[in-house]
């Protein structure tokens, strides 16, 4: 019995560590001279997804619209949110990327933190992959997509804030070690 909830357990890491490391290309090009906050897009445009997945817009369609519209506007807004989904997933991306970086430069990041960030990936890759099977079998996932944004979101403010430490702690040190600091060696 043990050795089948063993079984189990492994092939479930399995599947997660495989759902976490297939999808979208990962995007090596990141640019780490931009502000972690104005890299991520996604929150500007949460609004108009929110309402594209809305019910209310389809139900006036196919009560006033001609025939044939309803479902045209509604494949198409499923499109445009696979396409955001898609856009979240490299903004979730192009931040871990970036807090491996912050995490190889700080001494302070324990790995208690690493091991929060192979939570969050796994997290949020499981989360994706939910909200992306929703989409596709059209059940409209408004506020799942909304947690999922809100997870990137939170991300953000914590990697700014890691980045902000970062910068006081290396200003300290180079103002600790020159030497016109105003102490008088000796």
């Amino acid at each position: 019995m043990i050795y089948l909830l063993l079984a189990i357990g492994v092939a479930l890491l399995a599947v997660l560590a495989w759902l976490s490391f297939s999808g979208t290309p990962r995007d090596s090009q990141a640019d780490l001279g931009q502000r972690p906050e104005r890299e991520t897009r996604h929150i500007s445009y949460l609004p108009q997804i929110k309402q594209a997945l809305g019910q209310a817009d389809h139900e006036y369609l196919s009560a006033r619209g001609p025939a044939g519209v309803a479902n045209r506007v509604r494949k198409e807004r499923k499109r445009i949110a696979l396409n955001y989904l898609v856009a979240l997933r490299s903004d979730f991306e192009r931040l871990q990327h970036i807090a491996r970086v912050v995490a190889v430069m700080s001494p302070a990041i324990a790995v208690a933190q690493e091991l929060q960030g192979i939570r969050l990936n796994l997290e949020f890759s499981v989360r994706y992959r939910i909200i992306y099977f929703r989409l596709l079998a059209d059940i409209a996932p408004a506020s799942a997509i909304n947690n999922l944004s809100n997870l990137i979101s939170a991300l953000t403010v914590r990697l700014e804030t890691a980045i902000s430490n970062l910068g006081e702690s290396a200003a300290l040190a180079a103002e600790l070690g020159s030497p016109h600091n105003g102490m008088n060696p000796g």
